[in-house]
């Protein structure tokens, strides 16, 4: 038996480097953007809500890849971005654990936007 899994991963433009929690696979796509927001937090609170996130931009690379949200230190476009994307996964018969997502403490409206567009996407 095959079935999709997700995972969150967040891209930190500064560092230049990823992020995203071990062996962290997801049953649904709105569990991996939720856990992605929750990352995007952990973002925010280290460079101290410097980042300056492209809620209109697009959403790019195909459902496999799926980049949904940029974000630029001190508004800077020239920079590297920092995002969040959803990976998608076979799960094989002994494949990978799903976990619980970890939840951001808090959700804006424009937030709620973009898992709402995400969840569609992958519909």
């Amino acid at each position: 038996m095959t079935s999709m899994l997700y995972q969150a991963k967040a891209g930190d433009g500064f560092k230049m480097r990823g992020m995203n929690r071990r062996n962290s696979f997801f049953k649904t796509p709105k569990e991996a953007v939720s856990e992605a927001l929750a990352l995007k937090e952990k973002m925010d609170k280290r460079y101290e809500n410097d980042i300056e996130w492209d809620y209109n931009g697009e959403m790019t690379s195909s459902a496999n890849r799926m980049k949904f949200l940029k974000g630029y230190l001190g508004g800077d476009r020239k920079s590297k971005p920092f995002y969040l994307q959803i990976v998608t996964v076979d799960n094989q018969e002994d494949g990978f654990s799903v976990v619980s997502p970890k939840k951001p403490r808090t959700v804006t409206a424009k937030d709620k936007k973009v898992l709402n567009k995400v969840i569609k996407l992958f519909k």
